[in-house]
């Protein structure tokens, strides 16, 4: 038995890490997959897009002349170079006004297809893409002198930039899971032997191990993206090609043509992506975009892709070419977006194998059945049995953050309701959870907190499903986020009240320290990875994949979790419903705890709801920024708050002067806000592309985040130091505080969308909430002598 122990152990070691490994690996594949399936989509869509523009400027020379399109005779040959340069092109044809068809290459029967996936200009005149569930199509409008007389459209296999992708990502399966066995086999055998040395090893291991999986991924990101950009580049410049061809092959003379400079710019303006094009003559430049270089040798840069054709006549002695370049910072821009996507990942995954290995780090050895058996070790074995519950409940909420406040606004425009109403399911969500607190903590008392766990997951996973049905319907909708909000209400209070029945009394804030990292950790991983997976599932697979996890997660506590607490916890959650009635009614008559309440409290709350979980998105979404980014932008916040939180706690416990520090906490929260308000903002004479807004967005943001360090934590302090507090015990005070501030949950959107119905949907308005918060530090700063009631004095005794 001694000598099967340890081997048995590094057998679980070595299962639990592949396991660990393998799924932030796969999860990062996937992504990268993804980010490979969208660009190397837009390059490959651009380049037929530029194929098309050739033939509709043939065929136009023919309709502008004001004959109908039917009498035009050469369209099978006009493309047929088309065709048999490119064998993905399953059919090109071409459609009358009505959408009728008139011409086709191949009679495969392909309709014009109606649902428009993009646009290219917003009077969709320039190109779309159309889309059905097998087949993309690029639709081309075909002009007469007046009017659009019909489209273009050419028809691909989704199946062709899926199968392609695919080729590229197939050996990193392989890669990933030689990775993730190297990486378990390590930890199984070097294990033991690094323990002792009491260095990060484990975490250093996994973090190579993520980065190697990275740079493989991010190679293959490079090679596809160059693919795409070299064919476009191609594509741009036989288009170009085409529109001079007619005037070289009359052989006149180009320096007597006026206008083709202006084709050239033309030619630019309309894909901004070319970073240089011209027409040569004997490797001399006569025609190119930037004017300086007329007159030179053409050269070739080695920071751009160049793509030459040569238009030279049968016979003519000059040697004529058309060059387009297109610069590889193209490659370069998107491999900095993939790369801040793995970044983001990376943190989440962090959280993620750090939870799964104090998992297993509890369950290989025994523990006892039932909470209230074990001391010291037994104690945290038992604690690191309940980390998932909270962390994953948190994680599979904060999925859907980054898009939720759209997905809601886009129910009351189905619906036909004003904007207004997109804040009543967050309100009902909060307001359900505060609602939920004093029957769980009662239940909790009497039959235990497992329980509360799975069922609350299960309301709280049931919830989110629903949203699944309920894209046209803000009724149900709201009743979605009601049932998760008690879920989660319920999940609160029989996480908190398992980890006053399982810690020993010198143990309790390292226990509570449970759901303060579990909150910030679930909010960083949740925001970073379903901002990153919404842009392939879109809402409704979210929805399913949160709806799973709370399954599975509500299965665990059922099966992992002391069935009940068998040393009953000394700290109550609350009480009675009279003494809990009698404790509100002492704290709201105390002036200091209703300063501390209303100043300081309920308008952090309502910041964190109302600015950051609502409107940000909302502001963001109107801005451009993808899910991912926005998902990104609010980890800032959250990661933020635990960085500021870890300062100030230990300059709280070391200095005291709670007082100032949440003057100071509001106070930097209004700058936060106030620089939020700027995102609207584009200074004078910079690129309408500038990141200045972004940066200041970003910075207002993190400080919003540090703002709350100074908070969160502090103001617990504040209120359990109190006068009131030694009146009614610290844990009743801050337990009764803890409830009230649910209050700026609820308010946080309430007042952030009637601002939005007031004064539109502009970040200008975050500079009312920031001067309402720092005007509420101000008047916090200015402390007046405690008010003891004698009446609350009397009671108390």
């Amino acid at each position: 038995m001694k000598v099967g122990q340890p081997l048995k152990r590094r057998l679980f070691d070595a299962l639990t890490m592949l396991l660990v490994s393998g799924l932030s690996l796969t999860l990062l594949i996937y992504v990268g997959f993804g980010e490979a399936q969208r660009t190397f989509e837009q390059f490959y869509l651009e380049k037929i897009q530029a194929q098309g523009s050739v033939i509709r400027g043939t065929m136009e020379t023919f309709l502008r002349a004001g004959l109908p399109m039917k009498q035009y005779a050469g369209f099978n040959t006009t493309v047929e170079p088309v065709l048999r340069s490119d064998d993905s092109i399953a059919e090109i044809a071409a459609f009358d006004r009505t959408g009728q068809t008139v011409f086709s290459s191949r009679d495969s029967g392909l309709p014009l297809f109606t649902e428009v996936w993009r646009s290219s200009l917003e009077d969709g005149a320039r190109f779309e893409i159309r889309r059905n569930r097998d087949y993309y199509q690029v639709v081309l409008p075909f002009r007469n002198k007046f009017e659009v007389v019909g489209h273009l459209a050419i028809s691909l296999p989704q199946s062709v930039i899926a199968e392609r992708v695919r080729k590229s990502f197939e050996p990193l399966v392989w890669v990933g899971l030689s990775l993730s066995a190297i990486f378990a086999v390590f930890v199984s055998l070097a294990g033991p032997g690094l323990r002792a040395r009491r260095l990060p090893w484990l975490q250093t291991a996994f973090a190579m191990t993520f980065l190697t999986m990275a740079v493989f991924v991010i190679g293959s990101l490079v090679s596809l993206y160059s693919e795409g950009v070299q064919a476009k580049t191609k594509a741009l410049a036989d288009t170009l090609g085409h529109r001079l061809s007619d005037i070289v092959a009359f052989n006149l003379n180009i320096r007597e043509i006026d206008g083709l400079d202006r084709v050239l710019g033309e030619y630019q303006l309309l894909n901004p992506d070319i970073s240089a094009a011209g027409l040569t003559i004997d490797g001399r430049v006569e025609i190119h975009t930037d004017e300086g270089l007329i007159g030179k040798s053409w050269v070739t840069q080695a920071s751009t892709y160049e793509y030459v054709v040569d238009l030279t006549p049968p016979g003519d002695p000059r040697n004529i070419r058309v060059a387009v370049a297109l610069p590889s910072d193209i490659v370069f821009s998107r491999i900095v977006r993939s790369v801040k996507n793995f970044a983001a990942l990376f943190v989440a995954s962090a959280f993620l194998a750090g939870l799964f290995l104090q998992i297993a780090g509890s369950m290989r050895r025994p523990a006892p059945r039932l909470a209230g058996d074990a001391g010291g070790k037994e104690d945290d074995l038992l604690l690191d049995l309940v980390k998932p519950v909270f962390f994953v409940a948190v994680f599979l909420e904060h999925l859907n953050y980054a898009f939720l406040p759209q997905f809601m606004h886009e129910v009351t425009d189905r619906v036909g309701l004003s904007a207004g109403f997109a804040s009543i399911p967050f309100m009902t969500f909060y307001l359900c959870f505060a609602l939920a607190l004093i029957p769980s903590g009662h239940y909790a008392q009497r039959f235990g907190a497992r329980p509360l766990m799975y069922v609350g997951l299960l309301l709280a996973g049931l919830g989110l499903f629903m949203l699944n049905f309920s894209q046209a319907d803000l009724v149900l909708a709201t009743l979605a986020r009601g049932l998760s909000g008690i879920g989660q209400g319920m999940l609160f209070i029989g996480v908190q009240s398992y980890i006053l029945a399982t810690a020993a009394p010198g143990r309790k804030t390292q226990g509570a320290a449970i759901i303060v990292l579990g909150f910030q950790g679930g909010m960083i991983s949740g925001m970073a990875i379903g901002s990153l997976l919404v842009s392939y599932t879109g809402p409704e697979g979210m929805f399913t994949l949160s709806g799973g996890i709370a399954l599975a997660l509500a299965l665990y506590a059922l099966l992992a979790v002391p069935a009940r607490s068998a040393r009953p916890a000394q700290e109550r959650n609350g009480g009675t419903l009279k003494e809990l009635t009698q404790h509100l009614s002492l704290a709201l008559r105390n002036s200091d705890f209703l300063r501390t309440m209303i100043l300081i409290g309920i308008p952090a709350k309502a910041v964190l709801t109302g600015v950051i979980i609502f409107a940000l998105p909302l502001l963001l979404a109107k801005q451009g920024y993808r899910e991912e980014d926005i998902g990104q932008i609010i980890m800032i916040y959250a990661a933020a708050v635990v960085l500021s939180s870890s300062y100030v706690s230990r300059l709280v416990d070391r200095i005291g002067r709670t007082h100032e520090i949440l003057f100071w906490g509001a106070t930097i929260c209004g700058a936060g806000l106030a620089l939020i308000a700027f995102l609207d903002w584009q200074p004078p004479g910079a690129a309408a592309n500038s990141a200045l807004p972004t940066t200041v967005l970003i910075l207002g943001v993190a400080i919003v985040g540090i703002a709350h360090g100074f908070i969160n934590a502090p103001v617990v302090t504040h209120v359990a130091e109190s006068t009131l507090a030694r009146q009614l015990g610290a844990s009743t005070l801050t337990a009764t505080y803890r409830f009230l501030e649910r209050v700026g949950h609820i308010a946080g959107p309430i007042i952030i969308s009637q601002l939005f119905l007031l004064g539109g949907q502009e970040a200008k308005l975050m500079l009312w909430v920031a001067g309402a918060i720092t005007l509420f530090g101000l008047i916090f700063l200015m402390r007046t002598p405690s008010v003891e009631l004698e009446s609350g004095e009397r009671e108390t005794a």
